[in-house]
């Protein structure tokens, strides 16, 4: 145990990954904030956390907590790290950072102002297989790095899922904010670089979904729906993205830069085949295939071979790795393990902080725009999306 104390604001899934990842590290989650009583005393019971609370701001202020940890909607964030900045709270912040570019540049510089450290937390970098084919890219196994191209197509169920804050912008949804943080952090990890400009499409896949409850935050809660179930129930509108299509250039440390192509789609057909990256080289390919719920792959091709050897990921990996016996919940424990050491004045690897978060988001804004290409982290150069 160390002696850091944190309140966590939200009470969802990510709400109870934080908390768990916290707790793993030894810090002293005294306090969960959540906007219904049922839910967060349920949640607070659950985990061990001596108090639920439905006012954020008055938690705050009564505790006083070391670090803040945000597990709400993108749209609920900017009052939260507003106030916690005040106190000097330190800050993780799950992903996406805002609902938009200016906004996600306002709370990086709210976090520079007042000298707090900042985590963001997509954490699908964390995976053993990934850091290993990071390792392998960097290390020049397949010679010096071409081109990367990226798919993941993730079905998730019938259009008669339930409407959640998903399957709208202004909270912070779609695919675009909740996949591609995941994506551009592992090709952080594989370039050692960050992006640089971007050009692409998103489109939106579902226009209407039935209303099982007015706020479903946490995945877990949802009911799978029947045809007669959801005609008898109101269906909203939906304008959030379920599928897009990008170009980006990726700096790297050799100085040169990467053509990265990625395709993501969550709502198309049934996947035949898992997520994949494939890394180009001039004198081999790698491949990463699977997907963060249940492993990946790592595979390498080299010239004047027929197969790809499979590279299993070395022992000294997997030893790392917090172990908490499910793969999500490790990738939060490895996030919070290096947030929190930081804060302790301690060694630790590098992770991602509110700029990546800003970047991050640019590069969403100019996909969602689809007006050509875009320098990013330039919000002067923002073209008019309307």
């Amino acid at each position: 145990m160390n002696n850091l104390k944190a309140v966590v604001i939200g009470a969802g899934w990510a709400g109870e990954g934080h908390t768990r990842a916290l707790q793993s590290c030894g810090v002293n989650v005294v306090a969960i904030c959540a906007r219904k009583e049922e839910v967060v005393r349920e949640v607070a019971q659950r985990l061990g956390i001596p108090e639920a609370s439905v006012d954020w701001r008055q938690t705050l202020k009564s505790i006083k907590p070391d670090i803040v940890a945000i597990a709400t909607p993108a749209s609920l964030r900017q009052e939260v790290v507003e106030e916690a900045t005040k106190l000097g709270c330190h800050i993780l912040c799950d992903k996406p950072l805002a609902i938009n570019e200016e906004e996600a540049k306002k709370l990086w510089e709210l976090v520079q102002q007042e000298g707090v450290k900042h985590a963001y937390a997509a954490t699908w970098r964390y995976d053993p297989s990934i850091m290993w084919f990071s390792e392998l890219a960097l290390s020049g196994s397949v010679g010096k790095i071409q081109e990367i191209d990226c798919s993941y197509r993730i079905f998730r169920g019938s259009n008669l899922r339930p409407w959640t804050w998903w399957n709208t912008l202004e909270t912070g949804g779609g695919l675009l904010n909740n996949g591609l943080p995941h994506i551009l952090g592992i090709l952080a990890s594989i370039t050692g670089g960050v992006p640089l400009r971007v050009a692409g499409e998103a489109r939106v896949l579902r226009d209407r979904a039935p209303v099982v409850l007015e706020d479903i935050h946490d995945f877990r809660r949802q009911k799978a729906l029947t045809l007669e179930e959801a005609e008898k129930l109101e269906w909203r509108d939906c304008d959030a993205d379920g599928a897009f299509t990008a170009l980006l250039s990726f700096s790297s440390v050799s100085g040169a830069e990467i053509a990265v192509n990625i395709l993501g789609n969550d709502g198309v057909g049934v996947s035949v085949h898992p997520p994949q990256i494939t890394l180009y080289g001039d004198s081999g390919t790698l491949v990463l295939t699977g997907f963060y719920t249940n492993g990946y792959i790592v595979s390498k091709l080299c010239a004047g071979e027929n197969e790809p050897k499979i590279l299993p990921v070395p022992q000294r990996l997997l030893d790392e790795m917090p172990d908490s016996g499910n793969r999500a919940q490790n990738m939060w424990n490895a996030l919070a393990r290096d947030f929190v050491a930081d804060i302790q004045g301690e060694r630790h690897r590098p992770y991602l902080t509110f700029y990546d978060g800003y970047l991050y988001q640019s590069a969403i804004d100019a996909i969602r725009c689809g007006n050509g290409w875009r320098k990013l982290g330039d919000i002067s150069s923002s073209l008019d999306c309307k």
